[in-house]
């Protein structure tokens, strides 16, 4: 199994190498409108294709040491029994802001009610994996990795990223693909090669590089042996931190918010916030709330830990909306467990299995539950709740409906048995605007050395002129050249035909552009 992942490491790496000969070294990441694509680098092929880059942004907040479910998404429905099994530590039900007739949330949230009446709040209910493993590190790390083997040691976004990124250590993009803020050792962004998040340990330690374009003062050295000593690995170290300068940069182009607390996770969301008005180009953000860990006195820091979660969460909104792009960020919180439906002895809760996942922000375009709140009378022998929906599940939905990352992309990303998706109903890059879409029942398929070529098989919503061009790697076209109106309905276009022309093996792009205006493309590979 090593043996053979490590010629295929050789194959790839002299596969580089011979590129480079050719003279055309620098595979450079290339965005289409539902993927990112590591091509070789060619001025044609940038020219012959349009940056259909979405500016979508995905904030992961993770709520470190087991957050309990049930005393942040209450089961009104089945209270009476929530409530005798937690007699001191359960809301009292003039505590609780009613979300609908079934659920409510504890009034010490009441920061993001109004996101929730605005429909920028969604909740997914009983979240989890089965045979939950209630050890802090071991399912952080199945959370991380998507998978309880511990031969795997890559996170599901760096998989993701790498998938995406193949050349991304040679030739590593302009800006950080993903900023994480504390939460030291978590594998979430590591791929096999390398991590592709740009990680601080400590939000003051990334406002620090935010605001000099370092990681260390290097100024003002004594001249001694010690202190050339500090200035040399200050300087590595700067040095290292290859991202500092545009990160820098993004800071100094957008403006503080007053309105944020003066804490580490508030820190947290505002310097998220400059990236994002900065234009940093950023895609996913990583922010850590820690002290989940409730075995004891959990109401006093359960309340405190959500009033502070709910009141940042509604400050961060607050602030994109005002610069308008708001409706471009959707929040994720996880954690790595929920707690036990019973209460213990000391006004607290153990480590049990599945809670709710919570996300916010405007692009939800109305509030609502998905999946079905664990049931509280089938409890197992520990007296844990069975999770109703797969953690899986959950970031192939948001990878496939927010991010926009195509089947291959996912499949890449997420560990195991492919997960059902759960229609969260974003929409990717306006596609679901356009009048012209892929049909998903009907793929494009590439058999050219078969006998029907490359078919390209579309759903017309209504009817459009569409034109389509094909391109090898080097920005040539090739095939056929259609355009034409087209009539709504489904249609079967015929872009290499065999007959006349028959292509070697390897990748090739289609670009649809659409009334003149709107353009949709990818790859294909020719087998």
């Amino acid at each position: 199994m090593h043996l053979k992942s490590h010629d295929l490491d050789h194959a790839h790496w002299d596969r580089r190498g011979f590129l480079r000969t050719l003279g055309m070294a620098g595979a450079g990441a290339i965005s289409f409108g539902n993927s990112t694509l590591s091509v070789v680098e060619s001025p044609q092929l940038n020219q012959a294709l349009s940056d259909a880059y979405s500016d979508r942004i995905l904030v992961l907040i993770r709520l470190k040491g087991g957050n309990d479910g049930l005393n942040t998404i209450v089961p009104l429905y089945d209270f009476d029994l929530y409530a005798n099994k937690r007699p001191k530590i359960h809301i009292p039900e003039n505590n609780i802001y009613k979300l609908n007739d079934n659920h409510g949330m504890p009034n010490f949230m009441n920061a993001v009610a109004p996101m929730w009446g605005e429909g920028a709040m969604k909740v997914i209910h009983g979240v989890g994996y089965e045979n939950q493993n209630l050890s802090h590190f071991k399912s952080s790390e199945i959370w991380a990795t998507t998978t309880p083997d511990s031969e795997i040691s890559s996170g599901w976004m760096g998989r993701y990223y790498e998938g995406k990124y193949g050349d991304y250590m040679n030739n590593p993009p302009k800006k950080p693909l993903a900023i994480q803020i504390g939460g030291g050792g978590n594998m979430i962004f590591d791929g096999d090669l390398t991590t592709y998040s740009f990680s601080v340990s400590s939000p003051q330690r990334l406002k620090r590089v935010a605001e000099n374009g370092t990681l260390f003062d290097n100024q003002n050295i004594r001249t001694n042996l010690h202190s050339q000593q500090v200035s040399f690995l200050r300087e590595a170290s700067n040095t290292t931190f290859r991202y500092a300068s545009v990160i820098n940069q993004a800071y100094e182009k957008s403006r503080a918010f007053d309105s944020y607390a003066n804490d580490n996770f508030d820190l947290q969301m505002s310097l998220v916030s400059r990236f994002i008005k900065g234009g940093l180009g950023t895609k996913v953000y990583m922010v850590s709330l820690g002290g989940f860990d409730t075995h004891a006195n959990q109401p006093a820091r359960h309340e405190s830990l959500m009033s502070r979660l709910s009141k940042a969460i509604q400050t961060f909104y607050k602030d994109l909306s005002d610069y308008g792009v708001a409706d471009k960020v959707l929040s994720m919180t996880f954690s790595e467990f929920g707690r036990r439906v019973a209460e213990n002895g000391s006004n607290g809760t153990d480590h049990g299995s599945a809670a709710p996942i919570m996300l916010f922000g405007p692009a939800l375009n109305g509030n609502g539950f998905i999946g079905e709140h664990p049931n509280l009378r089938a409890l197992d022998k520990k007296g844990n709740i069975a999770s109703s929906i797969d953690f899986r599940a959950v970031y192939a939905s948001v990878l496939t409906d927010w991010l926009c990352a195509d089947a291959v992309d996912v499949s890449n990303a997420i560990s195991g048995p492919k997960p059902q998706l759960l229609g969260l109903g974003l929409g990717c890059d306006g596609s679901e605007k356009l009048p012209i879409t892929e049909d998903p029942y009907l793929p494009l398929h590439a058999a050219v050395n078969g006998d029907h070529g490359v078919s390209l098989y579309l759903s017309i919503n209504e009817y459009a002129n569409v034109e389509i061009n094909v391109f090898d790697v080097l920005g040539r076209k090739v095939g056929n050249t259609i355009s034409s109106g087209l009539n709504s309905g489904k249609h079967n276009l015929s872009l290499i035909d065999t007959a006349t022309q028959r292509l070697p093996p390897g990748q090739y792009f289609y670009k649809i552009t659409v009334n003149g205006e709107k353009t949709y493309s990818k790859s294909f590979l020719v087998k």
